[in-house]
């Protein structure tokens, strides 16, 4: 066994093994050349050095490891605006586990951010109880917070028409909607390529008034991925996809909603009540590349589509 660690290239053979080795992590994503070419070119930033990076383990010339973090920006409790990674598709081949492997990788990968110096934090959501929380902890990753999941399984009342509700077919022309702080911070183009470009992906998406809902039928649930407006927005749209289940025999609609989340009420609202058959709470780890002290959040709004798992 010749472990070494790297950065994944471009080239055809490291995007193909990186897509087979990540498909082996992630069965049910299945995910095609193209999606990940979409997801890699959703954030440019090459100029600036803040671009998506794979980090690799490899035995030889075996792919048994990733770690990779995306650019993101990120505002804090008093609006200031700062560059964040978000870790994803992180995992250790199942031949190779129980070796340590997975934090060994870890360390690798925050040194070489730390080196590069472009973030000051890393983020990351792994599913409650996981065993790659204690995982990440023993690499320098701190809690920040748990977000909830919450869910919604009864018929609606009173029931909101899709009538009362639109569909987007561009971000750019709803009413300007406030940031919030505790969350991550995308711009209406980004939002129009990642909702509306995906190659093998559908999303509902409807407005009501300046806000919105993203919506992802799986299986015989529904997820919100995202949702923002003023609180009353937010209820009417949440109904509204209260409704659309019902009338689809959905079993549930799913929605992350942490305790101090912006739109915690407004969530509670529109009928959803904590725990789901179709998916648990996550806990947002964060690991300091120049930060100085913890993360701590008295607000957030922090959305499934963060951590899209389907």
């Amino acid at each position: 066994m010749t472990l070494s660690y790297g950065v994944l290239s471009s080239s055809a053979a490291d995007v193909q093994a990186f897509k087979d080795f990540h498909n082996l992590l992630f069965k049910n994503t299945d995910a095609s050349e193209q999606w990940l070419q979409w997801y890699f070119r959703l954030i440019p930033g090459e100029h600036t050095g803040h671009w998506t990076r794979v980090y690799t383990l490899r035995d030889g010339a075996d792919l048994v490891g990733s770690w990779c973090v995306e650019p993101k920006d990120f505002m804090l409790d008093d609006g200031t605006i700062i560059k964040v990674g978000r870790c994803f598709a992180v995992g250790i081949h199942p031949n190779y586990r129980r070796r340590n492997l997975f934090v060994d990788l870890s360390k690798f990968a925050i040194d070489e951010e730390r080196k590069l110096g472009k973030y000051e934090y890393v983020l990351g959501f792994p599913q409650v109880g996981r065993p790659v929380i204690d995982a990440h902890l023993k690499s320098g990753w701190e809690r920040v917070q748990i977000v909830d999941m919450y869910s919604s399984h009864d018929v609606p009342s009173p029931k909101v028409s899709l009538a009362s509700v639109k569909t987007v077919y561009d971000f750019h022309v709803l009413s300007p909607r406030p940031d919030y702080t505790g969350s991550f911070i995308e711009s209406d183009t980004y939002r129009n390529n990642r909702w509306d470009g995906h190659p093998d992906h559908l999303y509902l998406r409807l407005c009501f008034g300046g806000g919105y809902v993203i919506l992802k039928v799986y299986n015989n649930a529904c997820h919100v991925l995202d949702v923002r407006g003023t609180p009353s927005e937010v209820t009417q749209l949440l109904l509204a996809a209260r409704t659309l289940a019902y009338r689809h025999r959905w079993i549930e609609v799913t929605i992350w909603n942490a305790l101090n989340d912006h739109l915690h009420d407004a969530i509670c609202a529109a009928g959803f009540v904590p725990g789901a058959t179709c998916g648990t709470s996550v806990e947002l780890l964060a690991v300091r590349i120049n930060a100085q002290t913890p993360l701590t959040l008295e607000k957030c709004h922090l959305q499934m589509g963060n951590e899209e798992i389907y």
